[in-house]
């Protein structure tokens, strides 16, 4: 349906495919309602569900339609057009295809695509991560029938299950304000549009959601272990494959959760303020070195290059061809001391800008604005809220450490390594559903309630609440 020509291009959609996407939405949605049905009379946060799945959806074909029309192409159809190229080649050689989804590329096994399969782009095939994201889509998509408007209905409904799952774990966490995490997490506009599409983010936010709730299920409740130790193992090592930086992100926040019940046994809170940091501590130790062993796959953010790419960034910002684009956090020292030294800078940049000001598109004064609200949000906190308050709430509920570790400090290595507003808005969709949720549970002050292993809420267990 798609000329070779045309991969990275914008695509002319065909009158048969908007007419499918309809039948498509009410096949979905009448899945999503009979699931709904069933679970709302037990659990009343499913009546966010079937909305969540529309937003998603939308998010997904508004993302599509706005690179095709507007910017008149981009990766994501570079990634549909490989995707598509592998599944002619399932039908036309299933041996060819195995070892171009299994096995480690090279010019022998990109032989076996011709003509009638199209070709992946060289730059994506020869990219261990990038090709991850074609060799991971292209399963997805087969009842897309080569339809990239079709196609993107699947894979937003296929991602939206992760970020669902995400959203059960903090309303069962804090079940009063349901509606703020709906938002939060489900209804979050730059997070729909960025992250509902045929590109890297979709999947990576959809896993990080999964490993969220994997955790929660094996180790807080500590239920259906066989199941969620596969689920977690598979997410896991799809992030590996796509982003392997967002595993460093999560490691430390993710230890807290997982030993937070022995770690809140202790009732000395003198005990506490003394063992929490040294855990931190180690597990930041330890995730160090774990993923310096992984240094090969990290890419830019790798132990090794991660303060050489750092200073190389804003060195390239200063080129001409950014017209704008480009944003400067001033750092020249690639030493340790230089780095924390922009550390703030850093945490500024991964979570408010582009500025309402900085904004010289449509696209990113939509970004701009929601980094306005957040901003707003986030000085209240610090105006009303004491330092001493946030911090005691932080390292009781193992949660919220969990969701604010993760995004700060995935936020501080975008800021740093990033200086390109077009990559910034792509980078920040992977935390900002763990921040917003984070300011939104401080901002209200609600109860954080803990669940039993019965995986039933009662709010005599272990709360605590803000004092403003």
């Amino acid at each position: 349906m798609y000329s070779e020509s045309q991969l990275g291009e914008g695509l002319n959609f065909e009158i048969w495919e908007w007419l499918a996407v309809p039948i498509y939405l009410v096949i979905l949605f009448f899945i999503a309602y009979n699931h709904q049905k069933g679970k709302i009379e037990t659990n009343t946060v499913y009546k966010y569900y079937t909305w969540g799945l529309i937003a998603k959806i939308g998010g997904g074909l508004f993302f599509g339609i706005i690179y095709n029309y507007y910017y008149q192409g981009g990766d994501t159809f570079s990634y549909f057009h490989g995707a598509v190229s592998m599944d002619k080649l399932l039908f036309q050689s299933p041996l060819g295809w195995f070892k171009n989804e299994f096995g480690s590329g090279g010019a022998t096994n990109y032989s076996y695509f011709n003509d009638e399969t199209g070709y992946p782009y060289v730059y994506m095939y020869n990219d261990m991560h990038t090709f991850a994201v074609i060799r991971f889509m292209n399963l997805i998509i087969l009842p897309a029938f080569n339809s990239y408007l079709l196609a993107t209905v699947i894979v937003a409904w296929f991602c939206y299950f992760g970020m669902w799952k995400m959203f059960l774990v903090f309303t069962k966490h804090y079940p009063n304000i349901q509606q703020g995490l709906a938002i939060g997490i489900l209804f979050f506009p730059s997070v729909l549009f960025w992250g509902s599409g045929i590109m890297k983010d979709s999947i990576t936010l959809s896993c990080t959601g999964w490993v969220t709730y994997s955790i929660y299920t094996l180790f807080i409740l500590k239920k259906k272990r066989l199941q969620y130790t596969i689920v977690l193992i598979f997410n896991l090592f799809l992030i590996l494959l796509v982003k392997p930086y967002i595993i460093f992100a999560l490691l430390p926040g993710t230890l807290m959760w997982i030993f937070s019940e022995r770690l809140y046994a202790i009732k000395n809170m003198a005990a506490k303020l003394i063992i929490i940091p040294v855990v931190i501590l180690v597990s930041a130790g330890g995730g160090f070195a774990v993923l310096k062993s992984f240094g090969g796959v990290m890419g830019k953010f790798s132990v090794d290059k991660v303060m050489e790419t750092a200073v190389n960034t804003q060195r390239d910002l200063k080129q001409d061809h950014y017209k704008g684009h480009a944003f400067d956090i001033g750092l020249t020292d690639a030493s340790p001391s230089g780095l924390l030294k922009k550390s703030p800078e850093a945490l500024i940049a991964g979570i408010y800008r582009p500025f309402l000001w900085e904004s010289v598109t449509v696209v990113m004064l939509l970004s701009g604005l929601e980094n306005t609200f957040i901003l707003i949000i986030t000085l209240y906190i610090l105006r009303y809220i004491k330092f001493i308050a946030i911090y005691r709430r932080i390292i009781r509920e193992p949660l919220l450490f969990f969701s604010l570790t993760y995004s700060l400090f995935f936020a501080f290595m975008v800021g740093l390594t990033t200086a390109n507003f077009g990559a910034l808005v792509r980078f920040k969709i992977a935390y900002l559903p763990f921040f917003i949720s984070s300011l939104y549970i401080m901002y209200k002050g609600v109860l954080y309630v803990a669940p039993t292993d019965e995986e039933v809420i009662k709010s005599t267990a272990f709360i605590f609440k803000l004092k403003k």
